[in-house]
């Protein structure tokens, strides 16, 4: 890797040594984790803020929700900003920016459903990792974002975000030229994925594995209408071993399964019992697969183990989500390059933030 880092480009420990007032911008599950961390790092936190239309009478751990034009009359305009949730809607990025031009503004990255935090104490201990991992990356631009992404988990600057391309281009461009017959879709949503897939790599069939209810009843209507391709949808968990497993059923984001689910900090969430299985059980005797898309909410560690012998026997072209867990970033690469030794490996990301959405596309040869 080209760049390298000291302990002062850590966010946590310029926050640490800021004299400057410091106020978090939204009060979900990330502000939650961001205020915790806060805590453990011995970070004073003013108060919180929330967009306007969300500003009422109500309090988040204790503090009044106000807005900003309030917090600016009373501590002008020379404060810190921490961003505490993330948007895919260019609209919403561009009024973060404009904050961002009046004030300091991070966007710190806390993991979504497990690992340790990325500090400054994380990277060097697994320095040697991230760089492995880094030279498994098979473009430019790969290792370009990889970077970035480091760059991003220690300094919380929104600037490192910029590299970014629609999903849509990646696909094309990375599996576009690939013969995609059958998918395996698993954390199908509502059917986002399947439909770009339907769209640009015109398979003949997608499974589609979907643990939430309600994103289920919502993929199933989706799959009704879609007359180009045949799509199976599933309702399930992917994971090392058949049985069933607790699922956070929120019908977003903060839906999770197994581990995932014991990471929700301080707030009180619906669970239930869903069916889970490996991958290997749930494609046998379903033929040949060309492409497995894994966006499991922190579960594709332990998905990829309960698809050996699918990968083994097919060896699929693979998507795979490194951003759920602080450790996937290297952990994962490493693995795949074991089942994949001859493979090209790429990253990409679309417009999204903080940095969710990372994926390592394994491209066999």
């Amino acid at each position: 890797m080209k760049r390298t880092y000291t302990e002062k480009d850590c966010l946590w420990q310029q926050l640490a040594d800021s004299k400057r007032p410091i106020f978090l911008y939204g009060t979900g599950n990330g502000a939650d984790k961001i205020l915790d961390t806060c805590i453990k790092y011995k970070i004073p936190i003013e108060g919180v803020f929330a967009s306007d239309g969300f500003v009422r009478s109500r309090t988040f751990r204790d503090m009044p929700v106000q807005s900003l034009r309030d917090i600016e009359a009373n501590y002008g305009m020379d404060f810190i900003v921490l961003l505490a949730f993330g948007t895919t809607h260019s609209s919403v990025w561009e009024g973060i920016q404009k904050i961002a031009g009046r004030h300091t503004l991070h966007i710190p990255e806390v993991p979504l459903f497990g690992g340790e935090l990325f500090d400054f104490a994380y990277y060097k201990e697994h320095l040697t990792q991230l760089e492995e991992a880094y030279g498994l990356l098979s473009d430019t631009y790969s290792k370009e974002l990889f970077e970035d992404m480091i760059s991003f988990r220690l300094t919380g600057d929104p600037a490192f975000l910029a590299k970014t391309e629609p999903v849509q281009d990646s696909i094309a461009f990375l599996l576009g030229h690939e013969k995609i017959h059958t998918i395996l879709d698993c954390g199908a949503y509502t059917g986002d994925s399947a439909k770009i897939f339907a769209d640009i790599l015109h398979p003949q069939k997608i499974f589609a594995v979907e643990p939430d209810p309600k994103t289920y009843q919502k993929l199933c209507q989706y799959t009704s209408e879609e007359n180009r391709c045949t799509i199976v949808p599933i309702h399930g968990a992917v994971g090392e071993r058949d049985g069933v497993t607790d699922f956070i059923t929120a019908g977003s984001r903060a839906s999770g399964a197994g581990a995932s689910a014991g990471g929700r900090a301080k707030r009180r969430v619906k669970t239930q019992e869903i069916s889970c299985c490996t991958i290997d059980t749930l494609l046998k005797e379903k033929g040949s697969i060309d492409l497995i898309k894994l966006d499991v909410e922190g579960e594709e560690a332990r998905a990829l183990t309960g698809a050996i012998n699918t990968i083994c026997a097919y060896h699929p072209a693979l998507a795979v989500s490194l951003y759920h867990r602080t450790e996937d970033l290297f952990v994962l690469p490493t693995v795949l390059q074991k089942l994949y030794p001859s493979a090209k490996f790429y990253l990409r990301r679309p417009p999204c933030i903080p940095a969710w959405d990372l994926t390592l596309y394994v491209i066999p040869e």
